[in-house]
């Protein structure tokens, strides 16, 4: 089985920043398996909303701490599963900063793990 990582990163330039990422997919994978955000960013903030090709991936206002892990995790577990389409679907995020990261400005990477 064929795999790729595909990073989507912003940059949140303040604190309580909200953004909003639309994004493409590879077109040649066709499922996406996996999500991951570094813990580096600090904790508390939220998705308010994260979807592939208009369906829902994670509830509103889903924290990102569950997306996260440290580097006491294997790189290889370091993804919260999921198993839905990819297939060149658009990803659309919504992302809130919690005002609690470390430093500002920060990149914001989301770690999409996608297989054939």
């Amino acid at each position: 089985m064929k795999t790729k990582i595909q990073l989507i990163e912003t940059t949140i330039t303040e604190a309580k920043d909200t953004v909003r990422i639309s994004e493409d997919l590879d077109i040649g994978y066709s499922r996406l398996e996996g999500v991951a955000v570094l813990s580096s960013i600090g904790k508390g903030h939220i998705l308010r909303s994260f979807t592939i090709a208009g369906a829902e991936l994670f509830p509103k206002n889903f924290e990102v701490e569950f997306l996260q892990s440290s580097s006491h995790v294997a790189p290889n577990q370091r993804f919260f599963g999921v198993d839905t389409p990819a297939d060149g679907k658009k990803a659309e995020i919504e992302y809130i900063d919690s005002g609690k990261a470390d430093s500002y400005p920060y990149s914001l990477k989301i770690y999409m793990h996608l297989s054939q």
